[in-house]
């Protein structure tokens, strides 16, 4: 039984190919025409004596909770890592193909689905003998985004608010085995939207080309994992694949300078923890506004069909999800007091000593992430959004008052009928000091 930390890393191209529809952004007018950079998979595992952990980092939008159990499974029958060990986290590009339900983008192709889920699960069968890692964390000035909602005369909109929260820093974990450099895990909160939708190709959009510019200055692989982005775009957006080039290379030069200023974490322990909360849900319309909702939606949307002749599919795909929504309002509505009233949210953390990855499956607001890591107790924590599964925003309870498409609208997308509460802030803060509590201990 080895008394260090033990490290394995390995890699592999989920590029799919052009022609498949991509997630991120309503109204596109095709699928992927054309495949710009690769996207990747990539993988870390942590073994120290009988614990053993594993982190998953995809170059996808999201994936839905029920995706991510899939492969948790497949890893822990192939390699026995435990289910609860792994945590599975995507960068959110906006350039990738569609991967989990969101209404109104198109259609999952679930072969490629079942690929990465394959590409995964040899990732950690075939992984090469793990080797003894120090570890060294570092916190380092790094600001791609800026606060995107934006007040104006007609509400909350998606702009440029300067004066609000933002995560001005990256962080970066360097993984050093007995011949150099094994890895380097980095993360940045921002929404990985510098191309915007009018791009039909397949990109990893800044986080890949970070993560190049990283790989080649280093010579080793490096992992992005997205952090509490929700309400912080890049301050390019809708962009060109020179600005995607830009900003990554400002990124990763922050990554890369920062590395020889990081600091030991010592490793006594490696540990895990995941509770899953539940979500209360705002209060629903009432039956005859949801009634007079979906008869509204349902004649724009024969509008629409009448105007593109019914013969653009892809003109329809809006209106059709706004729609579906209402129907599925409507039917939950109906159902009363049998109704479903919360919303399943998981919170993870994988902790190697005094070093925390405090996962969470949603597009997490940044004060989350800017106070949850300021008061954990352990002397490093890395908040990850969008791990293991994404349920859409989760805004701080202040931010409702203020509306905007994150509260107001943005749940639409998502397969659930009704936005999550405020109460839902205090939940998730007190999950998530115990979680940290119970891994510092």
């Amino acid at each position: 039984m080895s008394e260090h930390l033990l490290v394995g890393v390995a890699r592999a191209d989920i590029t799919p190919a052009p022609g498949i529809h991509m997630g991120g952004y309503w109204g596109r007018k095709s699928g992927a025409t054309d495949v710009h950079d690769p996207l990747m998979a990539k993988m870390l595992t942590f073994e120290l004596g009988t614990m053993r952990a594993a982190l998953v980092a995809l170059d996808l939008v999201g994936l839905d909770a029920a995706t991510v159990a899939s492969i948790r499974r497949r890893i822990e029958k192939g390699v026995g890592i435990p289910g609860e060990g792994i945590m599975v986290c995507c960068s959110h590009t906006h350039a990738g193909p569609l991967t989990a339900p969101f209404r109104g983008m198109g259609e999952i192709d679930e072969t490629y689905l079942a690929e990465v889920e394959e590409t995964v699960a040899r990732l950690a069968e075939g992984m090469a003998a793990p080797q003894p890692a120090r570890v060294a964390h570092a916190r380092v000035e790094a600001r791609l985004g800026i606060n995107r909602r934006e007040a104006r005369q007609t509400g909350v909109e998606i702009g440029h608010n300067p004066d609000g929260p933002v995560v001005s820093y990256a962080h970066l974990v360097r993984f050093e085995g007995e011949e150099g450099l094994l890895a380097t895990l980095f993360s940045h909160a921002c929404h990985g939207v510098v191309l915007g939708g009018a791009n039909h190709s397949i990109s990893a959009d800044f986080p890949g080309a970070t993560a190049r510019f990283v790989e080649r200055e280093t010579g080793a692989p490096a992992l992005f994992v997205n952090g509490a982005c929700g309400d912080i775009n890049p301050r390019k957006t809708g962009g060109s694949f020179e600005d995607v080039e830009e900003l990554g290379r400002e990124l990763g030069q922050a990554i890369v300078d920062g590395l020889d200023g990081v600091s030991a974490v010592k490793i006594t322990s490696l540990r895990h923890a995941l509770e899953e909360v539940q979500l209360p849900l705002c209060e629903p319309p009432s039956r005859l506004q949801a009634e007079v909702e979906k008869l509204a939606l349902q004649l724009k949307a024969e509008l629409k069909k009448i105007a593109s002749d019914g013969g653009d599919i892809w003109a329809q795909r809006v209106p059709q999800a706004h729609l579906e929504w209402a129907q599925a309002t409507l039917d939950w509505v109906k159902k009363g007091e049998d109704r479903e009233r919360s919303q399943r949210f998981e919170i993870q953390v994988l902790a190697l000593g005094g070093l925390a990855l405090l996962g969470m499956e949603g597009e997490i607001f940044s004060r989350y992430q800017l106070e949850l890591e300021e008061e954990s107790p352990l002397p490093a924590t890395l908040l990850c959004g969008y791990a293991n599964g994404c349920v859409g925003y989760v805004p701080t309870a202040d931010e409702y008052a203020r509306g905007g498409y994150e509260v107001d609208s943005a749940y639409k997308v998502y397969p659930s009928v009704q936005m999550i509460a405020p109460e839902s802030e205090e939940l998730i803060r007190r999950a998530a000091r115990s979680l940290l509590g119970s891994v510092a201990a």
